[in-house]
């Protein structure tokens, strides 16, 4: 697959902010490379960047980061920029394409869900589809700059700024048939060079879809309102994760929304935040193993704290697009270490107290139905997909409390009681579900007509032929240097009847 972000605006409404609009960086990335980032997720092997204003520094930009990124990035330079609409810089890519594209704006974000969305079917023929969001009423979006568009179905029937009535609102995303190029030069060549005039007449003739993607992010930066607004729709968005459980959810994600923007600028990386939450929970465990109240206390609060940052890392890791299978694993391996640390100084806590072995017994069960429940997480997450969700969250949650209230003996229990039993629930639901019989089809009867067609079917043997010929070169072996070929006998074993 291929795509064309266009990104030879000037940017002047975001100057303040950056000299480049591709360019501009939002919570650690540039827009130009959030987008090059999504579109290689999607498929897409070679991205063509039209460049305009500050080409310098967008090639530049490019030939560094292509072979990061792993795409193969084209700029095709707009030399017209300053005095034409995005129709021409779209134009100028027209010799590089040769297949259906996506066409994106590098001055808009996207969801990954946006564009698989957009690109789930065939563009029409010689035409075009623009991901289109029927929510009119999004507050984030600026009446006065948005594109609308009208629909008929699925077709739309007319797109621009000025429209008086509208159905959606047109995200900037298309998914394009090359021959789209053909009309942008006849839109060109009647004196208009914007993009939307191109995709008017591609209306009229019927060859212009509506791919609906309501509710999904999408998001235009052309202000630096709009770039606030994208600062924060984008944390919102990443912390958003469906199996949060109720504390994460309430109490958790509200402050790490605030603690992650200070965490990417400062340049941290996604495995070192979750170092710092284990260096964090090992401290929360020496001052929760004290027998002093206060000490007791102070380690609660910071163990909640480890808690948020932990929540922190993968934050940063799809804000900054770095999320990979080590390292949720890697944090997962880390969490194990901390729920021992933190369980084990509780027990200690009672222990120095001068509790006998029931403290022991009470340690032990709370560590071993923390991770078996941690353990059988994912399971269940894609099995019973639990609508109260007890994980990680709620035991810090609890060890915090039980040490505000100084009863270590109420945190072990209910952590103790509260992880078995989940466990015990998960195998009781989970069994049918895992172990239920698998519904195949019957097997389809041949009528009666087309078995008395295949039994009437005659094999013809088809003549063999050896392998090789005597007249053939690869049929003689090739002799060593000073040795004679000679012809083997016959085998005299006796061939078995």
């Amino acid at each position: 697959m291929q795509a064309v972000i266009l990104g030879a605006g000037s940017g002047k409404r975001l100057r303040r902010i950056s000299p480049s609009k591709p360019l501009t960086k939002l919570l650690g990335l540039p827009l130009l490379e959030r987008n090059i980032r999504l579109l290689k997720d999607l498929g897409v092997s070679k991205v063509v960047v039209v460049t305009g204003h500050k080409r310098e520094q967008v090639e530049a930009w490019c030939r560094k980061r292509a072979p990061e990124i792993g795409v193969d990035l084209v700029t095709v330079h707009n030399d017209e920029w300053a005095n034409t609409e995005n129709g021409r810089s779209l134009h100028a890519a027209a010799g590089h394409l040769d297949e259906p594209f996506v066409l994106l704006m590098a001055d808009h974000l996207y969801s990954s869900e946006l564009l698989s969305a957009l690109v789930k079917t065939p563009p029409p023929p010689g035409g075009a589809a623009l991901a289109v969001d029927r929510d009119t009423s999004a507050s984030w979006v600026d009446p006065d700059d948005v594109t609308r568009v009208t629909l008929r179905g699925r077709r739309i029937t007319r797109i621009g700024k000025g429209l008086e009535s509208t159905d959606g609102f047109d995200t900037g995303a298309f998914y394009c048939d090359p021959a789209v190029f053909t009309t942008v030069a006849r839109s060109i060549r009647s004196g208009n060079t914007s993009l939307s005039r191109a995709m008017q007449m591609l209306a009229d003739d019927g060859r212009l879809e509506a791919r609906f993607v309501d509710g999904m992010f999408w998001q235009d930066v052309d202000t630096p309102a709009d770039y606030r607004k994208a600062r924060r729709r984008l944390v919102d968005a990443v912390a958003d994760k469906a199996t949060d459980g109720p504390i994460s959810r309430h109490i958790n994600r509200p402050v790490s929304k605030r603690i992650t923007p200070l965490l990417v600028a400062a340049g941290m990386t996604p495995n070192a935040i979750s170092v710092l939450s284990l260096m964090l929970s090992f401290g929360a465990a020496a001052l929760l193993a004290q027998p002093q109240h206060g000490l007791m206390a102070l380690g609660g609060v910071l163990a909640q704290l480890a808690s948020i940052i932990d929540g922190c890392d993968g934050e940063v890791a799809r804000l900054t697009m770095r999320s990979s299978k080590f390292g949720g694993w890697f944090d997962a391996q880390l969490d194990r270490y901390a729920d021992a640390a933190l369980l084990a100084a509780l027990t200690w806590n009672l222990l120095s107290r001068g509790a006998g072995p029931a403290a022991y017994l009470l340690g032990i069960a709370a560590i071993a139905g923390s991770f078996v429940v941690s353990y059988g997480a994912h399971k269940a997450d894609r099995v019973l997909k639990e609508k109260f969700r007890v994980g990680r969250d709620l035991r810090v949650f609890v060890i915090m409390v039980g040490a505000l209230v100084g009863a270590p003996w109420l945190a072990l229990g209910v952590i103790a009681v509260t992880m078995n039993a989940v466990v015990v629930w998960r195998m009781t639901q989970m069994r049918p579900l895992l172990d239920r019989p698998v519904d195949r089809p019957e097997p389809t009867r041949v009528p009666s007509e087309t078995a008395a067609a295949v039994a009437s079917v005659s094999i013809t043997p088809v003549a063999t032929k050896p392998l090789t010929r005597s007249d053939h070169t690869w049929a003689a072996r090739p002799v060593r240097p000073g040795l004679r070929a000679t012809q083997s006998a016959p085998s005299t074993r006796p061939r078995p009847k």
